[in-house]
């Protein structure tokens, strides 16, 4: 990943209408209004920002530190307030595109300046929202509608999967990056502006997978959670011999910690091969303002967006914010077989990679690069080998490993690492060998990543799509 490679240029002599990608960031949001609501909450509330395209969602700040993020909703009930303290709230709004609007001016309230008591919640009836149903306007959208539940009612909270999702002022509401093919759960409780709040309506059940379906009102079977195993799924591709000693099946919600660095063993702010992306340490600096890693309990995305204007300071000046995960010091292997499968973001500057890297510090170590990928040639992978001889750079050449558009689906990706061997795999395949003494025998650990510009790829141009999403179904090792 980071060890020099030769340049490859490819020419197209084909038209095609280039489609540009949305950059204009959302304006500012204003109007923030905050309401005490007993001595343990504050309600925030403020104007809708405007955007061309349209406002996908909102980060609350409090305090100045990163608080939280809500989707199609004006107004958000702050639960984790201490009586007597006082809050500062500000906002950033951002389309879907991830562009982000400058943060707002700031808010404060003194929790306990209010002597109305909260609300207890309780059935009104007479204002249970009905008819609830649902538009699936793509394979990751759903737009629900329902019955109002009454003269009275000032407002909706939406439930999805039996949590709180969002509040609606309306009797709307748009549930935007969804898993295509799953099954998702929605209820919808109407309160008033005293803040009496109905019984749950009848629960409504929606599959992406079936376009133009309204749900079914049947609540699915009961699903055991997922954990990830100590043991992995067995592909069909694992050398016989080989036992499993790493993996992570990203059936979490989190980075697992005793798995993964969130950062480059050299820190964030060294710069190399020219990328203009930040990596964000989670792991390190929680309060960030922003994490790169997204989950759905079966996968993990890194996800690369443009850096919001009031991130770019802490993220060295850089452009772009983006995540990489390293196993450095925490586990690392001398021989044996890795494996991930994964599906590679598109577009031009995007340069995503799974490598293996030496585990001492000296630089002049051996790298394996079990898979790359350069977003403006999604029919490619490259496989490549850095090593160092008499304290020179030497390169195999970046085998070249053609086929389908690795960007549209998921492909397995593996590498068997020998003594004086080295193999490539794309999805039980052998695509690419090396052989030769020169072959490291030191232990390595494991690196993923997604880099966006720099000398190989290019810089992201218009047709380059933000959020650009590397999503990683599981990373296993293996060993004899």
């Amino acid at each position: 990943m980071h060890s020099l490679k030769c340049c490859l240029f490819l020419a197209c002599a084909c038209l095609s209408t280039q489609v540009l990608a949305d950059n204009q960031p959302p304006s500012i949001p204003n109007g923030i209004t905050l309401t005490a609501v007993g001595d343990s909450s504050v309600r925030i509330s403020w104007n809708g920002a405007w955007d061309d395209v349209g406002v996908d969602g909102y980060n609350i700040y409090r305090n100045g530190s990163y608080f939280v993020t809500v989707f199609g909703t004006t107004s958000h009930l702050d639960t984790s307030v201490t009586y007597g303290n006082d809050y500062r709230y500000s906002l950033v709004a951002f389309d879907q595109a991830r562009n982000y609007s400058s943060v707002s001016s700031e808010s404060v309230i003194q929790v306990g300046s209010s002597s109305t008591a909260p609300p207890t919640p309780q059935g009104v009836a007479n204002n249970q929202p009905d008819n609830l149903s649902a538009n699936i306007l793509n394979g990751n959208q759903i737009e629900l509608t329902w019955s109002a539940g009454g003269s009275d009612v000032a407002g909706y909270n939406i439930y999805r999967d039996n949590a709180y999702h969002g509040t609606s002022l309306s009797n709307s509401y748009r549930d935007n990056w969804l898993d295509w093919g799953r099954d998702y759960r929605y209820e919808v409780v109407a309160f008033t502006s005293d803040r009496q709040f109905s019984d749950k309506s009848e629960p409504l059940v929606v599959n992406t997978a079936n376009p133009g379906d309204s749900g079914s009102n049947n609540p699915p079977a009961a699903v055991q959670p997922q954990t990830n195993s100590n043991n992995g799924d067995r592909s069909n591709f694992v050398p016989d011999g080989y036992q499993l000693v790493f993996n992570d099946e990203f059936r979490g919600w989190n980075i697992d910690s005793s798995k993964w660095n969130t950062q480059y063993r050299w820190g964030p702010n060294w710069i190399i091969n020219g990328e203009r992306q930040y990596y964000v340490d989670t792991l390190n600096n929680p309060d960030f303002g922003h994490s790169p890693f997204e989950f759905d309990g079966e996968h993990m995305t890194i996800s690369a967006i443009r850096t919001p204007e009031h991130l770019r300071g802490s993220a060295n000046w850089q452009q772009y914010l983006s995540g990489a995960l390293t196993t450095y010091n925490k586990f690392r292997m001398r021989y044996g077989y890795v494996e991930m499968r994964a599906r590679f973001p598109r577009g031009r500057g995007l340069w995503s990679a799974f490598w293996l890297l030496h585990q001492h510090d000296n630089d002049r170590r051996p790298e394996i690069d079990v898979v790359e990928h350069i977003g403006h040639q999604p029919t490619v992978a490259y496989h490549t080998y850095h090593y160092y001889e008499n304290w020179n750079l030497r390169s195999t050449p970046s085998f070249e490993a053609w086929g389908p558009d690795y960007s549209a689906d998921f492909h397995t990706y593996g590498m068997k690492w020998e003594p004086g061997r080295i193999l490539w795999f794309i999805d039980g395949v052998e695509r690419a060998r090396f052989e030769n003494g020169n072959v490291s025998w030191e232990e390595m650990y494991l690196l993923v990543n997604l880099a966006v510009g720099g000398w190989w790829p290019g810089d992201p141009d218009g047709s380059t799509s933000f959020p650009a999403r590397y999503t990683i179904d599981y990373i296993r090792a293996y060993q004899q």
